[in-house]
């Protein structure tokens, strides 16, 4: 089955800055897990990933975000709870084909500055409840709720998401969607927290798409 690798959390994930990013949702104070309950399932972490999107003035950035680890419980076609783990140290940019100006970006959204992955080399996404939205012949339109946990700080979102069964995988995809990365302690560059900024701001905003497979 061929996979499609997608732009979001994500993360998780870049900043983006100078364009306008899609669908930005809000983030809440976080809730308690769903229940486990149905069929386990273990997510394929080569085949699942997190892309994002970062904006800059005058360009952007494309990378992804790895998955450690993962389970999600399902009643039929019916996803009912679950969580995954980031790989934090797992961040890569696809758009920068210099390898010394890759790893300049790469090491800088490692440090201190941003995700701070010495300290913090996981992130976590816990499922707390699922909304069906609708359903087509083949797949299922949910409204998930879950809380996102980077740095020490966790908060709900909510996202669309779409999930289908091919054979005996089941494959949860989201429209790309927006968070605000200061939420979770993600200041570097920020305009709203650093006034003197002028035009060398970052987007709040962070740009991210999903895609889980599991089996």
């Amino acid at each position: 089955m061929k996979t499609h690798y997608l732009v979001l959390l994500s993360v998780l994930f870049l900043v983006s800055c100078g364009q306008q990013s899609k669908n930005k949702i809000e983030a809440s104070d976080a809730k308690e897990a769903a229940r486990a309950e149905g069929l386990k399932l273990s997510v394929n972490t080569s085949a699942s990933t997190i892309h994002w999107t970062g904006f800059k003035p005058g360009g952007h950035h494309v990378g992804v975000l790895g998955i450690k680890n993962g389970e999600l419980y399902v009643e039929g076609t019916t996803l009912k709870s679950g969580t995954f783990t980031l790989d934090m140290n797992a961040i890569i940019c696809e758009d920068l084909k210099d390898t010394k100006s890759n790893q300049q970006l790469v090491g800088h959204l490692k440090s201190a500055d941003f995700f701070d992955v010495e300290k913090y080399p996981e992130g976590k996404f816990t499922i707390t409840g699922v909304e069906e939205l609708s359903k087509g012949t083949d797949s299922l339109n949910l409204k998930i709720s879950g809380n996102l946990e980077l740095k020490e700080t966790s908060k709900n979102i909510s996202f669309d998401a779409t999930i289908k069964k091919d054979g005996d995988n089941y494959i949860a995809t989201t429209a790309p969607f927006s968070i605000d990365r200061t939420h979770w302690g993600v200041n570097y560059g920020s305009k709203n927290i650093f006034k003197d900024l002028k035009d060398s701001f970052i987007n709040d905003d962070i740009e991210i798409r999903l895609v889980i497979i599991a089996n």
